[in-house]
């Protein structure tokens, strides 16, 4: 007997599906319904709520699946002064947008405005730096940029700047880079710490911390105390400003 064929039923239920599924999706990507009609930020200064408003009105009538949420994030961090951004929606047209700003640890000397933070990363500010200690900033990196590279190590100089601050009460704290990428700080106008290269800072900090609580007429002995190396710490006549 010749075999008989088998028919081959299709599966409508499940291809109807399928396809009210995906004409979901199609309209809520397409659908002007779910544009972003009310944005809320979080975190941003004052001086800089101008323009993350002008980069998300570019969002302003997208719908919620088409919006690149990436690139907003991105634009809003194109200011060196951001150090996060980060940004969340829903598709019935709200979205927040939270915002994070690096904290000034020094300012960059005969710079207006440009200051280091503690990551290293140079960036220009309105806000109030009194009181931080200052940065002399090598000719070759006084450029504006994120993440700067150089003979010195930005990064280095940032953790130092915060870490020295207040050190010697209200006198004044200087950061100098040498030629060769090492470090010295001037603190008021009669005491300097030669530190070397920038390693084992956190040691040599801790060294200078208890070095001038336990004599703090250092601070105009018009002397240099000489941490290059911890085990040979020394101290030596004069204040020699403005090495390089």
């Amino acid at each position: 007997m010749p075999k008989r064929r088998r028919s081959s039923r299709i599966a409508w239920e499940t291809v109807l599906g399928i396809l009210f599924v995906a004409n979901i999706i199609a309209g809520l990507y397409a659908s002007r319904l779910t544009s972003l009609i009310k944005i809320r930020v979080e975190g941003a200064m004052p001086e800089d709520k101008a323009r993350i408003r002008a980069i998300l009105e570019r969002t302003h009538s997208k719908p919620a699946l088409q919006l690149n949420r990436r690139a907003t994030e991105s634009a809003i961090l194109s200011k060196g002064e951001v150090l996060s951004a980060e940004m969340t929606r829903n598709i019935f047209g709200r979205a927040l947008v939270k915002v994070k700003y690096r904290e000034p640890v020094a300012a960059i000397k005969g710079m207006a405005n440009r200051v280091l933070a503690i990551d290293g990363v140079v960036f220009d500010t309105h806000r109030n730096v009194s009181g931080l200690p200052t940065f002399s900033m090598p000719e070759i990196a006084r450029a504006p940029a994120i993440g700067i590279v150089g003979p010195w190590r930005s990064r280095d100089v940032g953790w130092l700047a915060a870490a020295v601050r207040g050190i010697a009460g209200e006198e004044p704290v200087e950061i100098q880079s040498t030629d060769d990428g090492g470090l010295c700080l001037n603190i008021g106008s009669k005491f300097a710490v030669d530190l070397g290269l920038p390693e084992d800072l956190a040691a040599k900090v801790d060294r200078l911390r208890k070095k001038l609580d336990d004599e703090p007429a250092l601070i105009s002995s018009g002397k240099t105390l000489v941490l290059v190396s911890l085990e040979n710490a020394s101290l030596r006549d004069g204040v020699n400003r403005n090495r390089r």
